[in-house]
């Protein structure tokens, strides 16, 4: 019991100098003059093996920078990564290392947690199940895998709802300040001694799937359940196996989970940003890696798609510019781009077109506010680069 104390201790230390929790009178000083803890391991983890043959990331030498119009202003990406608080920065072009920068003591060698970065790691060991033949289709009931769900929410809702965030759950992520909803909610009860598992039987669903997205980080933790029951390893195993050392991963990589082994998945994978890059790049080359297809190719063009009109039309979040596929954001318009985003100013942005990655992790209090600017900056650094070919 002891560690669950002292996790519990941390947890809210961190939540307290995030500005998610208001410290008690008297307890603690003010939040803003507490070391910003975002990327502290406060749980249990099983480290993921990196690749015995890494892809290599060449360095060109250099610095870039972009400017950008963004709410009527101009505006230049070095700005853009010191309002964001950035701790670091790599860009790939044609898998070449064109811009990497460290903050605030953080090195190459640092491991940032992926927060929600990890949702559409954990998608995409999904869709390596689906290409196994692990799981028969996206269109199966999450139940006739996890029969533990039945008589919860997630009782007959397809598995491509709960990928699309529109699994139906009363479930809400609005605020993560609200130490009872949300992903805040659910991972203090985790580090409290509640099993993952216990609360997605918990579940009450208020309406039926697919009919509108909400953001619910419980949905990401029973995917990750789903790839674990159905290949018989622990996600981080299977993660391992399937993405990390296939693609070339170069450093270990701590993933956390509960007190009973099960993966967190919605969160929590502790890698390199040079490493969260390199996970960019597979996607990039269409789920290859050095002539071998790691993920499947329909699989990539599918999870990085609209599957809905709803999304389609940008109606999430009250009109952000961003879509939604399968644990996936999506750029606006024609461009093809897409990103893995996570609180906190976490960011893997892919464009296809370009042969760009961008990969970035902050400590950014303004986070929420910050995300819809990250789309603008991250394409101007994109049309920077590709206006020098």
């Amino acid at each position: 019991m002891l560690i669950r104390h002292r996790a519990a201790a941390v947890a809210a230390t961190v939540a307290v100098s995030l500005g998610l929790v208001a410290a008690p009178a008297g307890a603690v000083p003010e939040p803003e003059s507490l070391p910003v803890l975002p990327h502290v391991i406060f749980y249990k983890t099983t480290t993921m093996a990196p690749s015995s043959t890494p892809v290599e990331l060449p360095r060109v030498p250099g610095r870039l920078d972009a400017t950008y119009r963004y709410q009527g202003k101009t505006r230049t990406f070095d700005d853009y990564l010191r309002r964001t608080s950035a701790r670091a920065l790599v860009v790939l072009h044609d898998g070449k290392i064109l811009d990497e920068r460290y903050f605030a003591g953080y090195t190459m060698n640092s491991h940032f947690n992926s927060w929600s970065v990890g949702k559409s790691i954990t998608s995409t060991a999904v869709g390596i199940a689906v290409g196994k033949g692990l799981i028969e289709s996206v269109d199966d009931p999450i139940t006739k895998y996890l029969p533990e769900l039945r008589r919860s929410g997630y009782d007959g809702v397809p598995i491509k709802h709960i990928l699309q965030m529109s699994s139906g759950q009363r479930y809400d992520e609005s605020d993560y300040a609200n130490v009872t909803d949300g992903a805040t909610g659910t991972t203090i009860r985790m580090v409290l001694g509640q099993p993952l598992i216990d609360q997605a039987r918990q579940s009450v669903r208020r309406m039926p799937s697919g009919k509108k997205f909400n953001y619910a980080s419980l949905d990401t933790f029973v995917l990750g359940r789903l790839v674990t029951k159905t290949s018989g390893q622990p996600l981080a195993a299977f993660v391992q196996n399937n993405i990390w050392k296939p693609a070339g991963m170069k450093n270990p990589t701590p993933v956390g989970e509960d007190y009973y082994g099960s993966a967190i998945a919605y969160a929590s994978y502790h890698a390199t940003t040079r490493d969260f890059a390199r996970f960019g790049q597979l996607f990039v080359n269409g789920g290859v890696v050095n002539g071998r297809q790691v993920v499947p190719a329909a699989w990539v063009k599918e999870a990085t798609s609209a599957q809905s009109a709803q999304v389609a039309n940008g109606e999430l979040y009250d009109g952000s510019v961003y879509g939604y596929g399968y644990q996936w954001w999506l750029g606006d318009g024609d461009r093809g781009d897409f990103l893995a985003v996570g609180i906190l100013g976490q960011y893997v942005y892919v464009s296809p077109r370009d042969n760009v990655v961008i990969a970035q992790n902050s400590e950014d209090l303004q986070a929420d506010t910050n995300m819809e600017e990250a789309l603008p900056a991250f394409r101007a650094m994109a049309d920077r680069i590709t206006s020098r070919d």
